[in-house]
């Protein structure tokens, strides 16, 4: 699973752990696609300038990642996973 932005913002997920579903829930807070598929889904990525150590936030309503200023894409793809498995969701429990 990839999704492009430009060059700056290349986010890839495809030799993580992490599967494509999670990423959208992460992303959406829905496991459903789109009723007009894939390509209406308009996701936002913005800098912040948080640290290294920091995860990056995801604002379902807005379908909004927010992502630091990480050094490398290694750092990246591991925080984004680590993000993703750690995500709770909205339970009600």
């Amino acid at each position: 699973f990839a999704f492009r932005c430009s060059p700056r913002w290349e986010v890839t997920c495809l030799n993580c752990p992490t599967s494509p579903l999670l990423l959208l829930v992460f992303l959406t807070g829905s496991d459903r696609i789109p009723i007009y598929g894939m390509s209406s889904l308009r996701i936002i990525i913005q800098s912040t300038t948080s640290g290294e150590q920091y995860l990056p936030v995801a604002h379902t309503c807005y379908n909004l990642l927010d992502l630091p200023k990480y050094s490398s894409k290694e750092i990246l793809s591991a925080r984004l996973v680590q993000a993703i498995d750690h995500y709770e969701g909205f339970s009600l429990a």
